[in-house]
């Protein structure tokens, strides 16, 4: 650790600002965050386990517990209730929790402020400039600028600090999937406890948990191949979304339209993007990526915002432990790197039978899914996903630039696979 203070600026107060924040500053390294909108937003998503295990660290995760609900099996069925398989969503004596985003993000930033941490808010950034003696300069859309040693950038797939690292990255790209779905109290029904059942129907794909209060958190995604322009979907009401998602699933398994009909909130139609490919470099002098603004993957893989949480604690770990900040962030990408494109290529497969409406491609699909399930999400096949650690006390050790990243790297700053 250096014996001077440095001041991280960081770009963002999603899931991985405030965390990393956190980090920081029991790594004695000041952080401001700064925040493009005045008001959190967002859905519902699962916190694997994985995740859950940062928060753990920064003692977030009984909170995280209370507010969500605990998960640890999902069972994928087809629209008529043949089970296709199962995987295991616990990892490391750890549960997932699925939990809506706004009070999860709202339960790391009021920690973060708590501690003294400031958070300027509606602070949209404009330009980034690299100072003569090293340092940092953000300037944001309302003239206002700050001034730090280090500027990380955790501003989502669409991130403007990934501008300045890599100019000629072409930027995020849609999914091909158009999503919403919502809460519905009451549900009388009984399933077995901690699961979340995604269903792979004829039209559209249905996933949810129902809660032991009988509160039931779901979400849904259908393929649509061209691009919606911004604001075609904001304009339908909720009871022409409604009628729109029940035609949807006409047919298929009565619980589903019941979940619908019965919903207290249900979601604006919103669009997911992803990072097929992850810019050539994480980082540029003093500026550096961390979360989606890195490495965007599908929410279909159920890791984005674990991925974050993990991203965050490795980032803190490697400047703690390494002086030289352009080494810290060399081997902060180099941990990270390989493993967010695992992630990313399983939330592409995950999308890949979201997109199957055709009936050959259903037929296929239903056929295909319960072997691949068997052969690549057991519970031993996943342990490299929802087992993952990071070791707070265990000191990483240096990369060069020319080091190429491993699992054995991936050990040695204190993970376990």
């Amino acid at each position: 650790m250096q014996k001077q203070t440095r001041k991280a600026l960081i770009i963002g107060c999603g899931i991985a600002g405030p965390a990393l924040a956190l980090f920081l500053k029991r790594a004695g390294i000041e952080a401001e965050i700064y925040e493009a909108r005045e008001n959190p937003e967002g859905f519902s998503l699962t916190l694997a386990s994985n995740g859950v295990a940062v928060l753990k660290e920064l003692g977030l995760d009984q909170a995280a517990r209370a507010e969500g609900s605990a998960v640890s099996t999902s069972v994928s069925k087809t629209g008529k209730k043949k089970v296709l398989g199962q995987i295991s969503l616990a990892g490391g004596g750890i549960k997932s929790v699925f939990i809506k985003r706004v009070p999860l993000g709202l339960i790391i930033s009021d920690e973060a402020e708590r501690q003294g941490i400031k958070i300027m808010r509606g602070k949209r950034l404009q330009s980034i400039e690299v100072t003569g003696k090293g340092g940092v300069v953000a300037t944001f859309e309302d003239g206002t600028i700050a001034s730090g040693d280090l500027l990380i950038g955790g501003d989502g797939a669409h991130s403007r600090t990934r501008q300045f690292v890599d100019p000629a990255f072409p930027g995020a790209v849609y999914s091909g999937l158009i999503n919403s779905g919502g809460y519905t109290s009451g549900m009388k029904h009984s399933f077995p406890p901690e699961t979340i059942d995604f269903v792979f129907c004829k039209r559209a794909f249905f996933g949810y948990h129902l809660s032991p209060t009988g509160y039931v958190y779901w979400f849904t995604n259908w393929p649509q191949e061209w691009e919606p322009a911004r604001g075609e979907l904001s304009n339908m009401t909720d009871a022409e979304r409604q009628q729109e998602m029940l035609s949807k699933y006409a047919g298929e398994m009565p619980i589903i339209g019941e979940i619908i009909e019965k919903a207290d909130e249900t979601f604006p139609y919103f669009l997911s993007y992803t990072l097929p490919k992850q810019p050539s470099t994480w980082h540029r002098g003093p500026v550096v990526l961390i979360g989606d603004a890195a490495h965007a993957i599908s929410p279909s893989s159920g890791q984005g915002a674990s991925m974050a949480l993990e991203d965050a604690m490795v980032l803190a770990k490697c400047l703690v432990d390494i002086p030289d900040l352009e080494q810290a962030f060399t081997t902060y990408e180099q941990l990270r790197r390989e493993r967010t494109t695992k992630i990313y290529q399983m939330g592409l497969n995950g999308d890949r039978g979201k997109h199957m409406v055709k009936p050959l491609q259903v037929w296929f699909r239903d056929l295909m899914t319960p072997i691949f399930l068997k052969l690549f999400a057991s519970e031993k096949a996943t342990r490299w996903i929802y087992s993952y650690r990071v070791n707070w006390n265990e000191k990483v050790g240096a990369a060069t630039p020319t080091t190429s990243s491993s699992p054995e790297m991936v050990s040695s700053a204190s993970a376990t696979k």
